[in-house]
């Protein structure tokens, strides 16, 4: 998706991506966050967490995945399409 079309048609206005710094999740939520710009053109928030194995990703106050309560973490693209949804309102 184009960054321009998808700020049209986007509703997701931010998106937050918590990581887990003791354990150097960093890496991953920065790589999350530029795949989330680049097809949302959203800017995501990286936030450290003190939260062991954290890697939290929220859109306002609702919880898009979580790794502390699925016990696993996100599958190549998971994210992105749950985003997309909720973007489109589908």
């Amino acid at each position: 998706m184009n960054p321009e079309n998808a700020k049209e048609v986007s509703t997701i206005k931010d998106v937050a991506i918590e990581y887990c710094v003791t354990c150097n999740f960093r890496p991953m939520a920065a790589v999350l966050a530029k795949q989330v710009e680049m097809e949302l053109g959203v800017k995501p928030e990286l936030v450290p967490s003190t939260v062991s194995g954290a890697f939290e990703v929220k859109t306002g106050n609702e919880m898009v995945f979580s790794k502390t309560q699925s016990g696993r973490f996100p599958k190549q693209g998971e994210v992105l399409q749950i985003l997309k949804s909720r973007a489109t309102g589908q």
